[in-house]
């Protein structure tokens, strides 16, 4: 039985590992929802009254936000479920099988590509746009996303359906922009196009295990855990509530920076000392379909790599449920 479920796992690391080199679109479904729960036990009696009925105004309310409910769940747990599933929502339209997908599919809303050049160059705070790119209509990355989504909740003048739609994005966007490979593209001679978040940049998980090859944006998606049901989840975000290192109060002087510039700089200021090793981390190139180069040895992390990078993002994912929470608190309790 044990080495089944090793092969098992193996499988998936592999298939994993395999997918086309192109931008993911966020952590994986149990970040996401770590961070609304951090934040819905934040959120006043008043702003979450309104955000419960702002959300079932959603168009996809019952069909997408409560899929997954248990059964017998009372009022508040589905309204605690329809809440943390929304963070999940913008993933879900990605899918061309969404009936929604045409409408509320916005890929470049998921990061900021903030150039990292470990061997020096142009401002790295300078984001190199794509010909033609810049003169499209907005919003261009998350940082813009996130701007334009809150003016939505916060316009009279929207539509509660956008409104609902809107909400999901700020809790979605508000997870992603603390990702720190969701703020970067790491350019060198190896990667002179990016390396497009650590999507085109592998390594082996555990090294020497061969089964463990992973681009790196998919190891940091990976932290948090990937849990399916409400219970361990919410055990994992009360535990974070719960601890002192990572309480309001040890993170007051952060939490008072409410610039979303601001933050994908942090984030990327991470990802620069924890997800490269400031420059001093090497991997291979993924090739076409996700693959290394044939007979190309790819490097391992380094003993006590992920130690931290679970250390950062659970920090990361406490941070982003405060901060969460603020602009919710802010948005629709009035008082």
């Amino acid at each position: 039985m044990r080495n089944a479920v090793v092969r098992f796992f193996g499988l998936a690391l592999l298939l994993f590992a395999f997918l086309p080199a192109r931008r993911a679109w966020g952590w994986i479904d149990t970040g996401h929802k770590l961070v609304a729960m951090v934040a819905w036990d934040e959120l006043t009696p008043a702003a979450r009254a309104r955000v419960i009925e702002l959300l079932k105004q959603h168009p996809r309310y019952e069909k997408d936000l409560l899929a997954g409910l248990p059964a017998g769940a009372d009022e508040q747990a589905a309204a605690r479920h329809a809440f943390a599933t929304a963070a999940t929502w913008p993933d879900m339209v990605k899918s061309q099988g969404h009936p929604m997908h045409f409408a509320a599919n916005h890929p470049e809303w998921h990061y900021i590509d903030i150039p990292y050049r470990p061997e020096g160059g142009a401002d790295p705070s300078a984001q190199p746009k794509p010909p033609g790119e810049a003169n499209k209509p907005g919003p261009h990355d998350i940082v813009e996303a996130l701007a334009k989504n809150m003016d939505d909740l916060r316009n009279a003048s929207t539509p509660a359906a956008d409104k609902a739609v809107a909400l999901c994005w700020v809790l979605h966007l508000g997870w992603d922009i603390h990702q720190p490979l969701h703020t970067i593209t790491l350019i060198s001679p190896q990667f002179p196009d990016g390396d497009k978040g650590g999507n085109a940049f592998l390594v082996l998980r555990d090294p020497p295990y061969l089964n463990t090859l992973m681009n790196l944006h998919l190891i940091w998606d990976s932290l948090p855990g990937n849990y399916k049901s409400d219970a361990p989840i919410g055990y994992l975000a009360a535990g974070l509530r719960n601890d002192a290192n990572l309480s309001r109060e040890r993170m007051k002087d952060v939490l008072a920076v409410k610039d979303f510039a601001a933050w994908a700089r942090e984030s990327h200021a991470l990802a620069v000392e924890y997800a490269y090793l400031n420059g001093t981390l090497h991997g291979a190139v993924a090739q076409r379909g996700g693959q290394a180069a044939p007979n190309e040895q790819v490097p391992g992390l380094p003993p006590g790599y992920l130690q931290n990078a679970e250390r950062i993002a659970f920090r990361q994912i406490a941070l982003a449920g405060h901060r969460i929470a603020d602009l919710l608190n802010a948005t629709f309790d009035s008082k």
